[in-house]
């Protein structure tokens, strides 16, 4: 699904304008950036937690010139879906299972 599938989905299911949900979503995501690159975490219940992770220093090779560098440490954004969400996609295959048999 894409972003443009996703706003006009959520428009349908809610009644909102696509701008609204749009404008919705922007706020959001942006909320979420702002709060990890506080190095906060952000913790939506019953969907899940955004937080950095670190990475560590590692030694690459690059395959064209054949230059060996190295990569610093650094942090990448990470997500950890919640027990509850996890149990809403298990139970979405089971459905769909039981809709193929």
């Amino acid at each position: 699904m894409t972003r443009s599938q996703m706003i006009e989905t959520v428009a349908r299911k809610t009644g909102f304008t696509e701008a609204q949900v749009e404008t919705t979503m922007d706020a959001m995501f942006d909320q979420i950036a702002d709060c990890l690159r506080a190095d906060e975490k952000v913790t939506i219940a019953g969907f899940g937690r955004f937080e950095m992770r670190p990475r560590k220093p590692k030694a690459y090779t690059n395959p064209k010139t054949k230059v060996s560098s190295r990569l610093e440490s650094t942090s990448i954004p990470g997500f950890k879906a919640s027990g509850r969400f996890k149990q809403k996609l298990e139970a979405g295959k089971d459905e769909k299972t039981e809709e193929a048999v």
